[in-house]
């Protein structure tokens, strides 16, 4: 009993922090996750260093090492956009910790999407939004994140991109999102629902997630050929997807998440899927028509 016990305090207090204070997110180069090179203090307009310090206090009070870290990463990200145009904003499925080079499916409509915007002669930068950390904390925080349960990490997120259009008013911002980072996406979305700089591209959103709309959100349960059961919480196919593929046999349709989970449909690229070229296409075409 005394073990029981002790196993719960311990959840409740990592539930309790990883809701009230999850770990800042970090910017990462999107194809490889690399970490952004470091701002040079010295090119670096004093009012945005001083904005940026002040922000990091107001999401960090309590926590000078998570202040520290969250003030560099906020610098370093504004010395990357600094002559940009647009930020592709990738937001993993998973835990949140995915690059795009792990996630091949979606790394080639990333790719596809920066390739169509380069074309119209967009100055772009694309990046990855790691919002969580290989930790039980982190787990527990992410979990929570994507059950809409705590919205810390969509109003960090909301806020360092207000930051961002203080001090880079003709940024535009592109979150393109997969799986579980699509509720990140679409929470922030929430939070700045009237942002005209603002877009989002969210595709295989969880089935217990009612996704906000506007105009500035693409949001697909389907690739176009399977509806996505991941998307749906059709739970029988998905088992029997599994069961088939214990038995060697394979899917009727691809898809899985969590890697090993089967789930049929929740695939998404650019190569195979007439609706997601046409449906994002269309998309840059009417926001996105010149830089």
């Amino acid at each position: 009993m005394l073990i029981f016990l002790l196993i719960a305090g311990i959840l409740s207090v990592l539930v309790f922090l990883s809701w009230q204070v999850p770990e800042p997110g970090l910017m990462r180069r999107a194809y490889n996750a690399a970490p952004l090179t470091e701002a040079d203090l010295e090119s670096v307009p004093r009012d945005v260093r001083e904005d940026a310090e002040t922000t990091a206090g107001q999401l960090h009070r309590r926590n000078r090492a998570k202040k520290n870290r969250l003030l560099r990463d906020m610098l370093a990200t504004y010395q990357a956009l600094r002559h940009s145009d647009i930020l592709i904003l990738f937001n993993s499925g998973g835990y949140g910790w995915t690059a795009l080079d792990k996630a091949s499916g979606y790394a080639t409509i990333v790719s596809a999407i920066e390739d169509e915007l380069v074309a119209r002669r967009c100055r772009v930068m694309v990046l990855n939004y790691q919002r969580a950390y290989r930790s039980l904390r982190g787990y527990v925080s992410e979990i929570l994140n994507a059950g809409a349960k705590s919205i810390a990490k969509p109003a960090e997120l909301a806020t360092r991109l207000r930051f961002l259009w203080r001090h880079l008013p003709g940024l535009r911002v592109l979150m393109a999102a997969e799986s579980n980072g699509t509720v990140m996406s679409n929470q922030v979305m929430r939070l700045l629902p009237d942002e005209a700089r603002l877009f989002s591209i969210e595709l295989g959103p969880p089935f217990w997630y009612q996704s906000f709309q506007n105009e500035r959100v693409i949001n697909l349960r389907s690739n176009g050929t399977t509806p996505d059961a991941f998307s749906y919480g059709q739970w029988r196919r998905a088992f029997k997807a599994n069961w088939d593929a214990l038995r060697g046999r394979h899917p009727a349709a691809p898809g899985n998440v969590l890697l090993y989970i089967g789930a049929p449909g929740h695939d998404y690229n650019w190569d195979s899927y007439p609706l997601i070229r046409d449906t994002i296409r269309d998309f840059i075409k009417k926001h996105f028509s010149r830089c």
